[in-house]
């Protein structure tokens, strides 16, 4: 037989909207009168109904999570993709806040820049009551539908005006890395940074030459390329600039992904890191510490990113009307195995 809110009601001596009040946590119950309830759903097995709640409540206690990438159909370990490993970190940090909560989550990996994209399916069916916005693959256009929706959204791992976001301080990041290049002697960097239309990329580029400004050293015209954040197109970028000719002793990509596809490169042409070139990258993920040798890199704390994306997003859906939260996060510097100090 299942067991109802009204049996749960007659089982406490409470009405049943008493009942409704504790399910949902109000403050307005008595504790001794909430531990009566909670006493009685624990002995009678309650389980509340969803779908019942939801037409009651409008709140479908379901979070959404999209994760923006180049091309949906692609598998995220194909060297041609831009690897996930910012979504699946950003997702620790998000789980391991939501076990303290009454939601559940449901993912989708969507393609924003693909001609005739609307809106990822969890929005346009009205699913969720919130939306974690992951990666920065989007125009203007899509951010204005996501409005559009009135639904809670917060973005994770890029800014923008006018919505809730939490993302690194990129111009810190590449700052940090640039100056630590410097440090160790290193004079002729190359940089292989993201797509040429995303605004990240332009932020990396300030944070280069804010360090190489602070050494005296110009940022020679040829010295970088701007590719796609997949393993290939780190590969094809560092083909090009090695067969120009332009003098290297060290490599910043603005991804791992990136770093990983500069690395292939550079095995083929049997070059030997960090000894005869230096390599670093950007973000920090599982695959930095598997690359051979271990590769230095700038941490841009993604698993804080989410912890902080989380309390983002359930503050603007309970108070949809606040102000506009925005969170740079600093990111740090790991050293490993793939920078020689040259003096």
């Amino acid at each position: 037989m299942v067991v109802t809110i009204m049996d749960v009601a007659k089982e406490a001596n409470v009405s049943k909207s008493t009942v409704s009040l504790v399910m949902n946590n109000s403050d307005s119950v008595k504790l001794e009168t909430r531990i009566k309830v909670l006493d009685a759903i624990q002995k009678l097995g309650y389980v509340p109904n969803m779908a019942a709640r939801e037409l009651t409540t409008k709140v479908k206690n379901i979070l959404g999570l999209v994760f923006l990438t180049d091309n949906a159909t692609n598998r995220s370990y194909q060297f041609d993709s831009v690897t996930e490993t910012l979504l699946y970190d950003t997702f620790n940090g998000i789980s391991s806040g939501m076990k303290q909560t009454d939601f559940g989550l449901l993912s989708e990996r969507f393609s924003a820049l693909e001609p005739n994209q609307e809106l990822p399916s969890l929005l346009k069916n009205n699913r969720v009551d919130g939306v974690f916005i992951v990666g920065g693959l989007f125009d203007d256009a899509f951010i204005q539908r996501v409005q559009q929706r009135k639904i809670a959204a917060v973005l994770v791992g890029r800014n923008y005006p006018g919505i809730d976001w939490v993302a690194p301080d990129v111009l810190d990041a590449m700052y940090k890395g640039t100056k630590y290049l410097l440090e160790t002697g290193h004079q002729d960097i190359v940089f292989l940074l993201g797509p040429q239309t995303s605004p990240v990329a332009h932020k990396k580029l300030e944070g280069i030459c804010k360090a190489l400004d602070e050494a005296g050293l110009p940022l020679r015209p040829d010295a970088f390329k701007y590719c796609d954040y997949s393993g290939s197109s780190g590969y094809n970028s560092m083909k090009e600039l090695w067969t120009s000719g332009i003098g290297m002793d060290a490599v910043f990509a603005a991804s791992d992904g990136i770093a990983m596809g500069a690395m292939r490169f550079l095995y083929d042409q049997k070059v030997r890191i960090p000894d005869d070139i230096s390599i670093v990258g950007y973000e920090q993920s599982v695959i930095t510490e598997h690359a051979v040798p271990a590769l230095t890199t700038i941490d841009i704390n993604k698993e804080r990113m989410g912890e902080e994306a989380l309390r983002i997003l359930l503050n603007r859906i309970s108070r949809p009307k606040a102000k506009p939260v925005q969170l740079m996060i600093a990111p740090s510097l790991v050293i490993r195995d793939t920078v020689k100090k040259r003096r």
